[in-house]
């Protein structure tokens, strides 16, 4: 094999390895999985468990072995060490996103849960590796300390980065759940990672003083990285503060000292990662300089290097051998002693820290959660030899099932409790408002709007605003403090929450990381008992229209009313105008504007566009809908037969400051996914507009 065709071999294995990672993260992501378990899945895919098995021409073509010297060699050596690379920076992210203020913040009962939560699966995997003895190789038998203490170190780890995404999904970061799990798979992490340095340390030493003589020296490397080389890296914060940016002699330092930082703990014995998670521990924290500096790495670390290693893990899972009766009930066995284990040692934790029984058990389904942790450490096993083939392969099929099972198992132990979002402890009469925002801009007007639908009473109103920040494929791996959006979330609600606190009025601020804007609107509204989704108006991707893209799925996916609010330069109404054909929407508009009303006192003009003659339609809604001898508003009628009951609004529309009006074909205002329907009342009127849509359960 010539350089030049190494060389095409491998920019194909990567766009190969890019392209299935890609789509299966994307199809688990729809199937409301962690995005990692996609990942790794289309690694084995590509492996001789599938590929290998069902097509292996095309493996062979693809991941071709090759002559150098008289010795043959795989093409996949190069992903080998592009892999290692990967795993490397991701380590130092890992370290670099931990925040010891979260232990001392939540200190003793963490850390008592994340001792728990090792110890008890640990000693229960150092026994199962026993029993399973005859599983590994004849060398590891002949000296299985090493590996039974691998299998124990393996078991007890905790995918901290895909706990927090799981949190942060379902909106539990702010129940003491979520405080508590996230704060213990954090420091779970940090003593795993030692952990597993001390059993690297001790794989493979002769006598005994090799791994105390290890151990000494990685201990002195701690001290030196604290006490030296912490110190001196809180001046790439001071300079990053003066320049304003990330220059690139600070990212070489950066680099520099993670890559030394590697090397010595590679060469002391104790793995190139635990010296990749120091190195990122010791930076700063709580800066932007950190906060730079995660986003310069992690797109090209998450999305083009790990897929890499995904698909390496992979190419050495060989599935096909342990298809049988033993192996598969082996396989079992582990996955039960490592839920049992885990859940059992976070549970037990949580309950003698005073949680309930229903979160302990919540907490230990979380902590059970393994992703992509698991899998580096069992390729550290593998390339140490402490683990066979087999076991190697069993083991990952543990780490994808406890994963898989993580969101499932959590629904099942907190149905029928507190549900994802903080309900409404209130009683019915109160009028909820969930307000989603957007941009700021937009939340000052929709704020005002939104006060005058509650009404003017603050114990018989609640509103909720809402920020939902997409979620991006790095977001997946990072352990998001807290499991909360990112900064910008407080920034888009900032200007609604201004406003409110000037005039006096009570705001509930949530703001959450999302992947589907339009579904967990829907859920929140949900969760939160709303009355109405007052949402403002956004342009889709496709089209023009006002009602197309995510407004069209909330407005036929939520389980309430819906109002899209049109700013233009809203004022507190004097003069309001209700389009009448008497659909359920048009009712619904008359509602919202005697609710408007109320508030403001603003008079409300009616007009009813009849095609047939003489209509007393509205009349009669109108008697409906204000019906409060209490409250007298202003309210006429017009009847207008028109053929065009769009040119008919539009003529009536001067001298008016809000439009309130119900979807529907007539008005030129459906609802459409795409949205390419030209809305020529939205677009003509000078006037903001209430375009306002009942929900009706039974699809009507």
């Amino acid at each position: 094999m010539t350089n030049g065709f190494q060389l095409a071999t491998l920019l194909l294995q990567i766009a190969t390895i890019l392209a299935l990672s890609r789509a299966m993260g994307v199809l688990f992501a729809r199937l409301r999985q962690p995005q990692v378990i996609g990942e790794m899945l289309a690694g084995i895919m590509l492996g001789p468990s599938l590929l290998g098995w069902v097509a292996p021409g095309v493996y062979l073509t693809l991941f071709p072995n090759y002559f150098v010297d008289g010795v043959v060699r795989s093409s996949v050596d190069y992903l080998d060490a592009l892999s290692q690379v990967g795993v490397v920076l991701f380590l130092f992210i890992v370290g670099l996103e931990f925040d010891p203020a979260m232990i001392r913040q939540r200190g003793r009962a963490a850390i008592a849960i994340s001792a728990s939560s090792i110890v008890v699966p640990f000693a229960m995997g150092f026994g199962l590796a026993y029993g399973l003895k005859s599983f590994f190789d004849s060398e590891q038998q002949a000296n299985f300390l090493p590996s039974a203490l691998f299998v124990g170190a393996a078991i007890s780890v905790t995918a901290f980065p895909v706990l927090a995404r799981i949190l942060a999904e379902r909106n539990l970061q702010r129940t003491p759940l979520g405080v508590i799990s996230i704060t213990a798979a954090a420091i779970n992490d940090v003593l795993a990672w030692v952990l597993l340095a001390v059993v690297v340390a001790i794989t493979g030493s002769g006598g005994s003083q090799g791994p105390l003589w290890k151990l000494g020296l990685t201990a002195a490397y701690i001290g030196g990285m604290l006490l030296v080389i912490k110190p001196l890296l809180a001046q790439l914060n001071r300079l990053f503060d003066a320049s304003g940016r990330l220059t690139h002699s600070v990212v070489a330092i950066v680099f520099l000292v993670l890559l030394l930082s590697a090397f010595t703990t590679e060469k002391i014995g104790v793995h190139a990662l635990f010296g990749a998670f120091v190195a990122g521990f010791i930076m700063p924290k709580g800066s932007d300089f950190v906060r730079s500096l995660t986003e310069r790495l992690e797109d090209f670390t998450i999305v083009f290097l790990l897929p890499i290693f995904f698909a390496y893990a992979g190419l050495r899972t060989d599935l096909t051998g342990i298809f049988n009766v033993q192996d598969g009930a082996v396989t079992l066995l582990i996955i039960v002693v490592a839920c049992v284990g885990k859940i059992g040692g976070a549970g037990a934790g949580g309950l003698l820290s005073g949680l309930s029984k229903r979160d302990a058990l919540g907490l230990g389904v979380l902590m059970n959660t393994r992703g992509l942790m698991e899998l580096i450490i069992l390729t550290v096993g593998l390339e140490l030899g402490v683990i066979s083939s087999t076991v190697y392969g069993m083991m990952v099929i543990m780490a994808l099932v406890t994963t898989a099972m993580t969101a499932p198992l959590l629904s099942l132990v907190r149905r029928g409790g507190v549900p994802d979002a903080v309900r409404s402890t209130q009683d019915d009469k109160i009028y909820t408002v969930l307000i989603p925002v957007a941009r700021p801009e937009s939340g000052g007007p929709l704020l005002e709007v939104a006060a005058h639908l509650a009404g003017p009473e603050p114990k018989n109103r609640r509103l909720v605003a809402l920020h939902l920040d997409r979620m991006s494929g790095a977001d997946l791996y990072r352990g998001v403090a807290g499991g909360m959006a990112h900064p910008a979330a407080a920034e888009s609600l900032a200007p609604l929450l201004e406003q409110a606190e000037e005039r006096g009025i009570s705001v509930e601020p949530q703001s959450y990381f999302s992947r589907d804007i339009a579904s967990d609107i829907a859920r929140l509204a949900r969760s939160t008992n709303s009355d109405l989704v007052l949402i403002g108006h956004h342009t889709p991707v496709f089209g023009r229209a006002l009602l197309g893209g995510v407004v069209h799925r909330v407005l036929t996916g939520t389980d309430c009313d819906v109002a899209v609010f049109v700013d233009r330069d809203f004022q507190q109404p004097r003069r309001i105008l209700v389009p009448f054909l008497n659909s359920t929407h048009d009712r619904l508009a008359l509602d919202m504007a005697g609710r408007i009303a109320r508030g403001t006192g603003a008079a409300i003009s009616i007009i009813h566009v009849s095609k047939t003659g003489p209509d007393d339609s509205a009349s009669v809604a109108m008697e409906k809908s204000f019906t409060d001898p209490t409250q007298k508003q202003k309210v006429g009628i017009k009847v207008v037969h028109d053929d065009s009951p769009i040119e008919a609004v539009l003529n009536e529309l001067s001298g008016h400051d809000l439009v309130v009006i119900g979807v529907s074909e007539e008005w030129g205002l459906e609802s459409s996914l795409l949205g390419f329907r030209a809305e020529r009342i939205a677009t003509e009127s000078p006037t903001s507009l209430l375009i306002v849509r009942r929900y009706q359960p039974s699809g009507v």
